[in-house]
């Protein structure tokens, strides 16, 4: 059995990693809305270099749209979705974790969905008229890569990782999803 270090002996990384997990615990809305702004806002950086190159400006308001969506939008409607999927499917047996999937898949996908892509669009300030537009153009495709890509992601988050967990392992996954997002919405 090994005894850990004290924590005031612990490599940097541990420490945050322990801190972060305190902040879950103290304040989990808040931890996994930030949590998801920082990831969505660094994925769409990331997204913008590789459309444009690296040397091309960085357009500040989009990242803000996709930080605002993730800690306001996505962070606290996925705390809730996924407390609120163990009430409605409660169980571990086979057939509850594949409704569970089902209902993610095709009840709350779709809409969580277009709301992310209005959301994005309103807060770049662009108005009703072009959210409606990039709806009408993107969410179609994106909604079909959604099904494909997240779908076996979802089945491993919702039966086999911790409730208290899930919106990170979302977040951590979402960070190549965002990049997928942002590449659709530009076209």
């Amino acid at each position: 059995m090994s005894v850990q270090p004290p924590e005031e002996d612990q490599p940097i990384h541990k420490k945050l990693f322990i801190q972060y997990l305190r902040l879950l615990r103290t304040y989990p809305i808040a931890t996994k809305s930030i949590t998801s702004g920082t990831v969505s806002s660094c994925a769409n950086i990331l997204a913008q270099k590789l459309m444009g190159g690296w040397d091309a400006p960085i357009a500040w308001r989009t990242i803000g749209a996709f930080a605002a969506t993730g800690v306001f939008y996505t962070g606290p409607v996925t705390h809730h979705f996924y407390r609120w999927l163990e009430r409605m499917v409660p169980g571990k047996d086979q057939g509850s974790k594949v409704m569970k999937v089902i209902v993610d898949r095709f009840v709350v996908a779709p809409p969580f969905l277009l709301g992310y892509f209005y959301l994005i669009t309103m807060f770049e300030g662009k108005g009703h008229k072009a959210s409606v537009d990039i709806i009408k153009h993107s969410y179609w495709t994106a909604l079909k890569m959604n099904w494909k890509v997240w779908t076996i992601l979802q089945y491993v988050n919702i039966n086999y990782v911790p409730l208290q967990y899930r919106v990170l392992f979302a977040s951590a996954v979402a960070f190549l999803w965002t990049i997928y997002l942002a590449i659709v919405r530009s076209r």
